[in-house]
């Protein structure tokens, strides 16, 4: 059985770990961070083609060894 927990206040968070490893039958606690959740940031990864020179053509080159006509 798994059972989910969401807390808003990481003082009290790890404070409930603590409590929750000190059970016996706890078999495993795994931890994720709001950060981690949810959607990915599209926005992050703007921009990382900037001053590069990055054609359909290069990439196929590269790819497969030709390029299109």
């Amino acid at each position: 059985m798994k059972i989910i927990i969401d807390v808003s206040n990481e003082g009290k968070a790890k404070h409930l770990i603590d409590i929750l490893k000190d059970i016996p039958y706890v078999k495993n606690i795994k931890v994720e961070h709001e950060k981690n959740k949810g959607k990915p940031d599209f926005e992050s990864v703007f921009g990382i083609w900037k001053d590069r020179d990055i054609t359909i053509e290069n990439i196929r080159k590269k790819a497969w060894g030709r390029v299109s006509k």
